[in-house]
């Protein structure tokens, strides 16, 4: 394992990053981790967009027959309560609209929550670093250029998804792998070209590219 940080490179205050982060598991935790190194300061400054997706996630009825989603709903509902949590239940409700499904009444079915794609793709990011360090044993250079787009509307059997199951393919190799049945992923790896298809739970998806400079396929 790398002895500094794959995010900033320094290599003080060692630690280490759970890919999917252990808050969107299940206990017993899988013996499948992920880990990658990691220094305090970084590992730290994701705990808010982990808190924001599970949130996010766990609330959403698309997610209610995922074991892990349904174990952390309970303490997704408790934190909303707690005293600290006031801020940002103001920040959940400013981006709550009005459901378009009517209930047996014929009043709108609640609200629904729109989700902070730019918020949730910085978690992407991420995650395409870390899976890069584990699959290539390199940090990605930070001269790369990685894109990454969430889709929390798409299911592994509609048309949209197979379509980039099928453009994966045509990559020379491919990785896979999975965190008990909250995540998982597929790397198709080329040079200069590599693509990264992600699953959390069974709703939200994230479909990733990097480009390495020419001269160079990672340090």
């Amino acid at each position: 394992m790398s002895a500094f940080c794959i995010y900033c490179g320094t290599d003080e205050n060692l630690t280490v990053d759970h890919v999917p982060p252990k808050l969107l598991l299940m206990r017993p935790y899988p013996p499948d981790l992920i880990t990658v190194p990691a220094c305090q300061p970084c590992n730290q400054s994701f705990q808010k967009d982990d808190e924001y997706l599970r949130t996010m996630l766990c609330l959403d009825v698309r997610n209610a027959r995922n074991s892990a989603a349904q174990f952390n709903l309970p303490a997704v509902l408790r934190s909303l309560q707690r005293e600290d949590s006031r801020a940002f239940n103001v920040y959940l409700s400013g981006k709550a609209e009005t459901s378009t499904v009517l209930g047996t009444d014929g009043k709108p079915f609640g609200q629904i929550f729109e989700l902070d794609k730019a918020r949730a793709n910085r978690t992407g990011q991420r995650f395409i670093r870390a899976l890069y360090y584990r699959e290539t044993g390199k940090t990605l250079p930070t001269d790369a250029l990685l894109r990454v787009g969430c889709h929390d509307r798409l299911r592994t059997v509609d048309a949209e998804f197979k379509e980039m199951c099928r453009a994966l393919a045509k990559f020379p190799e491919h990785k896979h792998g999975h965190v008990g049945t909250a995540f998982g992923y597929l790397a198709a790896l080329g040079y200069p070209y590599s693509a990264w298809l992600m699953q959390l739970y069974d709703s939200f998806i994230w479909l990733g590219t990097i480009e390495l400079p020419r001269d160079k396929a990672g340090s």
